[in-house]
């Protein structure tokens, strides 16, 4: 009985130990346990956090879009402006690219109007639509694309022409019609003018004379851009369907976009004998004339005076 109970004893002291020692080391692997727990939920609340963050910048973010998409904005294109102008202009604005317009003027089966299909298809020309964007000031949405824009163009002009031509008795086509109003339009420095511009256009036509219009040759040496107003003796030999000094007849299309003033002039040219004009100086008027030699004699009077 004795030798069990000191084995006995002796068990315990070591089961006692032993326990303290296991008691340890689980304690240890808890805290462990805990806190590797402890850094996941962490983890996890972190990441919820900022889920939910970025859904509400994202909810935000679409909010802002569909208030932008549904914003309306005024956009202007003066009269006589080309198709490039017009480009820059909206790119300027932030509204379109340019390059994104000029597609959409290409592309012109994508309009509704009936007219563009019997438009003719000459060579050289430079943009069909050339003439046809009305200049005015347009509503649009921002969401809208080029193609929206340019149907309202379209619509607008189709309205304008259609409103002048009911009183046309001539025989010109719409489209020689446009073409002279775009020359009227970058040649006149006054509204009074228009009709007489207009008038040495059909004189010079009807002589078989070439118009030799400056604008039409600014048209190409500028790339449509009109931002130069000086022309030199070379620039009048460039070759290209729209240069009047060394092409007979009209150019081969439009070289702006010009108003109701010039469609109406073109319709309606002044009567009279002029077949030459000048600036007069520095004024922003002109001085017609009837015969080359007046011509060249205010030309000398006025460099004298200017």
């Amino acid at each position: 009985m004795s030798d069990l109970y000191l084995d006995f004893n002796k068990n315990s002291k070591r089961g006692r130990k032993g326990w303290k020692k296991d008691h340890r080391r689980g304690s240890k692997k808890t805290l462990i346990i805990g806190l590797i727990i402890l850094v996941i939920v962490i983890a996890a609340a972190a990441a919820g956090i900022h889920f939910a963050l970025r859904y509400k910048a994202q909810k935000e973010e679409e909010a802002r879009q569909r208030a932008l998409a549904k914003q309306v904005v005024d956009v202007t294109f003066p009269e006589g402006y080309s198709i490039d102008m017009m480009a820059k202009h909206l790119e300027d604005e932030n509204i379109f690219k340019a390059d994104d317009f000029i597609a959409a003027v290409k592309d012109t089966g994508k309009y509704t109007n009936s007219w563009i299909k019997d438009l003719p298809k000459k060579d050289g020309v430079k943009y069909q639509l050339e003439g046809f964007l009305y200049p005015d000031t347009y509503e649009i949405y921002r969401s809208a694309d080029p193609e929206d824009l340019i149907q309202k163009m379209l619509d607008n002009f189709e309205q304008k022409y259609q409103d002048l031509a009911k009183n046309y008795k001539g025989k010109r086509s719409m489209y020689d019609l446009v073409t002279i109003a775009s020359i009227v339009e970058r040649e006149a420095a006054v509204a009074s003018e228009r009709p007489t511009i207009a008038g040495v256009v059909e004189n010079r036509l009807a002589k078989k004379m070439r118009l030799q219009m400056c604008p039409t040759v600014l048209y190409v040496t500028t790339k449509g851009m009109y931002d130069a107003n000086r022309l030199y003796y070379s620039d009048l030999d460039v070759s290209s369907p729209y240069n009047t000094y060394r092409n007979d007849g009209l150019p081969v299309g439009a070289i702006c976009n010009p108003g109701s003033a010039s469609l109406e002039a073109a319709m309606n040219p002044e009567k009279h004998d002029y077949l030459y004009y000048h600036t007069d100086g520095n004024k922003k008027t002109h001085i017609f004339t009837k015969t080359y030699q007046e011509h060249q004699d205010t030309r000398i009077i006025t460099d004298e005076e200017s």
